[in-house]
């Protein structure tokens, strides 16, 4: 029977290196899943994860996401190659799922079925029918050397039967900071804790109540408020409002031309501005590069070059959330 675990628990299990077979991560704060994950990975050694660390994208097209789903449950059947494990990641599960019920315009498919003495006929399973029961028995009976991780948006859809099976054989991990309307102001205060700075009960309360109970939106404006007050070592109420006050930028250089006068706190908000518009990271640190090249005094250049290299190589490497490297890059350049 499955379980429900909380992060912390399935972070002990990490390092104790006595972890189950099939995780579940689910809930809204996808940094907490990707930083979960990335300890997961870890305990690879580096020259041997390309050997035993898969990370899986559902493609498009449910016959390619079949695909991939039987690609899963081999790679989890071979054995580890010099390592305790393998590790299995499959990104966006919930696009996976639907895989296993069949589309209007699919019809059935004939397979090969036992019918006692008489030998075998022909019986019509319907799409995703064997996809479903080979999950169910790889759930019911594991490969001891692998441990695959299904990471769950919020998209999940718990009516589906592969995601029944998830939540009864499989160990679930709520990545949900604030389940049932946890205190976020509470939830700032203790983040700010284990970062090494103070933080303002107004400015606490100030982030709870700009975020609005998202966790995605309350960590990228904590993190923000981090960035800003690295060297002071406290989060003000100030500083959260000189940060993170509504959007009123229609100025596509408005962050650059921050970034030349040493603004930090108007180049983070309008950086901010720019990613939840949906620009492209890259395009982004392009903009930047051409305002380092063109616009900074010659005594800045020589550090921001380096700041860009290194933010453009982690970005091209997935070495980070590239919204926080951006923000790090920001608060370097100011």
């Amino acid at each position: 029977m499955a379980h429900q675990i909380t992060p912390e628990t399935f972070e002990r299990q990490i390092a104790s290196g006595r972890l189950d077979a099939v995780y579940v991560l689910a809930g809204p704060d996808g940094a907490l899943k990707a930083s979960l994950v990335a300890k997961l990975v870890d305990t690879i050694e580096p020259d041997l994860r390309p050997f035993n660390v898969d990370k899986l994208f559902p493609p498009d097209g449910r016959e390619e996401a079949r695909k991939q789903f039987w690609s899963v449950l081999q790679l989890a059947r071979t054995l580890p190659m010099m390592a305790p494990r393998r590790v299995i990641v499959v990104a966006q599960a919930e696009k996976l799922m639907p895989i296993f019920k069949a589309g209007d315009d699919e019809p059935a498919q004939p397979a090969e079925a036992p019918a006692g003495k008489k030998g075998r006929r022909a019986v019509q399973k319907s799409a995703g029918e064997a996809e479903l029961e080979a999950f169910e028995e790889y759930l019911a009976n594991p490969s001891p050397d692998a441990v695959i991780v299904f990471v769950a948006g919020e998209g999940l859809n718990r009516t589906l039967k592969p995601v029944k099976l998830l939540e009864k054989l499989a160990v679930v991990v709520d990545c949900d900071p604030l389940p049932g309307g946890r205190d976020a102001a509470a939830w700032v205060e203790t983040e700010a804790a284990a970062e090494g700075v103070r933080v303002e009960s107004a400015a606490a309360r100030l982030l709870a109540n700009l975020a609005g109970g998202d966790i995605t939106r309350l960590r990228a404006e904590f993190e923000r408020a981090v960035l800003f007050a690295s060297g002071e070592g406290i989060i003000t109420e100030a500083a959260v409002r000189e940060i993170a006050s509504a959007p009123t930028s229609q100025d596509n250089w408005a962050m650059t031309n921050a970034i030349e006068r040493g603004a930090t706190g108007v180049a983070l908000r309008e950086l901010a501005l720019k990613l939840d518009a949906g620009e492209y990271p890259p395009m982004i640190l392009g903009q930047i590069r051409w305002c380092v090249a063109n616009r900074l005094p010659p005594r800045r250049v020589p550090a921001a070059a380096a700041a860009l290299l290194r933010t453009d190589l982690a970005i091209k490497t997935s070495g980070g959330d590239p919204r926080v490297l951006l923000e790090r890059l920001v608060v370097e350049l100011c």
